[in-house]
């Protein structure tokens, strides 16, 4: 199945409307929630993390499964195609919430610096120059290093629909996510439905540089903290890359949680400038990558 080119979609501008739509978590109890997880991570704790059922199946094993995590009802979504996690079975996990500053020590992905290439697709002109810079910015400018990859990842997360199971809007999604997480110590990322993820990275790429300024910092950590990591305890770091243990988890807690859009100024500018603004600002971030 191929995601056929949609012309539309090539301006930069994030479908946001899918956001509405898309399965969402609760912000207020995610924060208490993700408050007394930063405790226990601070304290160098690992927590319990038990896998219940696998009620979101996606091809190759993706998709998401109802765990408790400390005794926490939640739903965890792979982002590591790699490894496996089992269903009943009890786990030691670190837990790692996502920030703008968050260390990613105890993260399968924290110390990756080399990555497999992302390669996108266009059909029309426009199209294929866009796909072009954002080979760039993924590949060597500010969508290279592991903690912009993660918040991307959390981002693709919120736009699942669980409920629709593995459709194919769903299974481009997980695709997305794993091709983000690919380290060149691994193999490539499976495709098991040949889907063609390039709209959705687009769209992950331009809602990272849309969100991370000055201007959206609050709203963009008001968003990633109801995101945690859930990695294996005890990983060895291999190449940059922790190696041992159970699939990695990008979880968050029940209830609606909203992806922040950029403020309305901002959304004026983007309307106006489209194409010619957004190439340049992705061109600009491709020159000099996040530190």
């Amino acid at each position: 199945m191929k995601i056929p080119d949609n012309g539309s979609r090539l301006t930069g501008i994030a479908p946001h409307s899918k956001l509405v739509a898309a399965t969402k978590r609760s912000l207020v109890g995610s924060a208490f929630f993700a408050s007394f997880l930063v405790a226990l991570s601070a304290n160098g704790a690992t927590v319990p993390l038990d896998t219940l059922s696998y009620n979101f199946q996606l091809g190759g094993g993706g998709g998401g499964s109802q765990t408790t995590v400390n005794g926490v009802s939640l739903e965890g979504f792979s982002d590591d195609f790699a490894n496996k996690i089992g269903t009943h079975n009890d786990y030691s996990a670190d837990i790692t919430v996502l920030s703008t500053t968050a260390n990613l020590d105890e993260t399968r992905f924290g110390e990756v610096s080399a990555w497999s290439a992302i390669s996108l697709t266009g059909g029309s002109k426009t199209a294929k120059q866009i796909a072009k810079q954002d080979d760039k910015f993924f590949n060597n400018g500010a969508g290279s290093t592991a903690l912009a990859r993660y918040e991307m990842a959390a981002y693709l997360v919120s736009q699942y629909n669980v409920g629709k199971g593995n459709n194919l809007p769903n299974e481009t999604l997980q695709e997305a996510i794993w091709t983000l997480l690919d380290p060149k110590a691994e193999r490539r990322a499976p495709n098991p439905n040949g889907v063609n993820p390039t709209v959705e990275l687009e769209d992950a790429a331009n809602w990272y540089s849309t969100m991370n300024t000055a201007a959206n910092d609050g709203a963009l950590n008001s968003f990633l903290a109801n995101y945690e990591i859930v990695s294996a305890a005890g990983m060895k770091l291999r190449r940059g890359l922790g190696v041992g243990g159970f699939e990695e988890q990008i979880v968050d807690p029940p209830g609606p949680t909203v992806a922040p859009e950029p403020r309305g100024g901002i959304w004026m500018l983007i309307s106006l400038f489209a194409a010619g603004g957004f190439l340049l600002r992705r061109a600009r971030a491709a020159v000099h990558p996040a530190s």
